[in-house]
């Protein structure tokens, strides 16, 4: 066996355990509901003004929920890969073939991912029919650069999932080590970014100004989470779209909305070579 055929066998798997339809019917009412919300309820602050929901606006009030609900479809679908098989002692059936353990880790990862993928294309198909009827101005361009951008930030946290189910042999430990990680990145990362600058500037905000070397190092820690780069990568990605234009440079490479792409594609490498290597020296 190989890369591939492990995670095809993971996707067979989780289309008999009917993880697929579960999760896809759970986007599919997320992404309708949300873009009804977005468009007839509670429509972002600026389309109030302008009277018009573009797409961008649209998605701009879409990504701080799908921020969230993503991370939780991608953890509920992965967490179990490699730790459920452990527990259950189908694993040493899946590596007395000729698997290695690194063909284990990344086809577990590519069987979720696409699992995942499919859940969301279908939700966000569903969304898009939504958009396209209750937006005053559709650009299906900026839909899909959306949805491709979410597909990516989705990755991250399969990625993570995989990496923690690698890392450990229990599947609540696995569960708490993935939602507690998408916890800490979606409500308590800023939270704990300007609490190491309090504690750096000698347990105060006071001298603070923009340029300092603490101020620089907080822009950089932002961006290090991946809902801050998702978010951002989303917006800069869809406002160049709409607007035809070049953005505005930052000071620093780092800065720029674009590295947010960067900062996901580290979150799926890292979880993986980490859960990896603590998989690959481990006794099952």
């Amino acid at each position: 066996m190989s890369v591939r055929a492990v995670a095809e066998k993971d996707f067979r798997d989780a289309l008999r355990s009917r993880l697929l339809i579960v999760l896809t019917a759970l986007f599919a009412l997320f992404a309708a509901g949300a873009s009804y919300v977005v468009t007839n309820i509670q429509p972002p602050q600026q389309a109030q003004f302008t009277g018009e929901v573009t797409t961008v606006l649209l998605i701009v009030g879409l990504v701080s929920a799908t921020a969230v609900f993503i991370p939780i479809v991608a953890i509920a679908a992965a967490y179990r890969s490699l730790s459920g098989e452990r527990q259950s002692g189908s694993l040493k059936l899946l590596l007395s073939l000729p698997n290695s353990r690194q063909d284990v880790v990344l086809g577990k990862f590519l069987g979720r991912a696409g699992v995942v993928s499919i859940a969301l294309l279908i939700g966000f198909g569903i969304g898009l029919v939504f958009t396209a009827v209750f937006a005053d101005a559709f650009s299906a361009a900026e839909y899909l650069a959306f949805v491709g951008v979410s597909l990516l930030f989705a990755f991250v946290f399969v990625a993570i999932a995989v990496g923690v189910s690698a890392f450990t042999s229990s599947t609540s430990r696995a569960a708490y080590g993935a939602f507690g990680l998408f916890v800490v990145f979606q409500f308590l990362w800023s939270i704990l970014v300007q609490g190491a600058v309090y504690v750096l500037n000698g347990f105060s905000f006071e001298g603070l100004e923009q340029g300092d070397t603490l101020i620089e190092l907080s822009q950089v820690l932002q961006i290090l989470s991946p809902t801050t780069a998702y978010q951002q990568g989303t917006l800069w990605t869809v406002r160049r779209l709409a607007e035809n234009q070049e953005a505005q440079s930052a000071e620093a490479f780092y800065l720029e909305p674009w590295f947010g792409f960067v900062t996901m594609a580290l979150w799926i490498i890292l979880p993986l070579a980490v859960g990896y290597l603590r998989f690959e020296g481990s006794d099952l």
